[in-house]
């Protein structure tokens, strides 16, 4: 397959397929899905919810158009977030709040395949791809914990830290400000779960997943 893929790729270069290639910096929103039994949990015993998550989505992507309607591309991401909350149902002796923090950080590594069914000459035009990626990612749980069923309380840390596969797909719309310079609008919608470490035994798969929508500008390179 690899052997393939290169044989293809100077094919193209050779013939004049491969005709252009544009570099996309990308900015936006991040909203995880939190469906998984962790995620239910820290709702449920803390001050949290799903927007509380919520925040910006750095990308870069190199992509090399394999034609008028197709294109292959690498992108490389950022998200990173820090929740303070506290127990919603326990506090202190003296009514104090017991607090907790939750950390997430997610930096994808994707390759993506991308189509354009009336191809990406026109000064507007719509894509949807699919892609694969690699993702490096930490989740941390820090801070005071209630130590059930005693209701003891203890400062505590636990944390994972790993890489996952994960699968991607977005759809898009540009719109050509000047010839080599693109406004692109995008939805992405990532499918992750990642292997909890030993601080978080009993867990199952931790969700990744979510939407991004970003806005960016293409730059083509020819």
């Amino acid at each position: 397959m690899k052997r393939t893929f290169i044989l293809l790729l100077f094919i193209g270069l050779g013939t004049g397929i491969l005709f252009s290639q544009s570099i996309n910096l990308k900015i936006g929103i991040f909203s995880p899905s939190l469906r998984s039994d962790l995620w239910a949990d820290n709702m449920f015993n803390l001050a949290f919810n799903k927007a509380d998550l919520l925040d910006i989505y750095y990308g870069a992507e190199f992509e090399i158009f394999l034609g008028r309607h197709a294109s292959f591309s690498m992108e490389i991401g950022s998200y990173a977030k820090d929740v303070h909350t506290q127990y919603r149902d326990y506090t202190y002796q003296d009514d104090s709040p017991i607090f907790q923090n939750i950390s997430l950080r997610i930096t994808p590594i994707e390759a993506n395949l991308k189509f354009y069914p009336l191809g990406h000459r026109f000064e507007f035009f719509p894509y949807f791809g699919i892609g694969v990626g690699l993702y490096s990612w930490t989740y941390q749980q820090y801070g005071e914990f209630v130590i059930f069923p005693d209701g003891f309380i203890e400062e505590g840390f636990a944390e994972t830290k790993t890489f996952s596969i994960g699968f991607n797909g977005r759809a898009g719309l540009v719109f050509h400000i000047l010839p080599s310079v693109a406004l692109a609008l995008e939805g992405k919608y990532q499918y992750l779960r990642g292997r909890l470490s030993g601080y978080f035994e009993g867990f199952e798969l931790l969700d990744l997943g979510g939407i991004t929508a970003t806005v960016g500008l293409n730059f083509y390179l020819r």
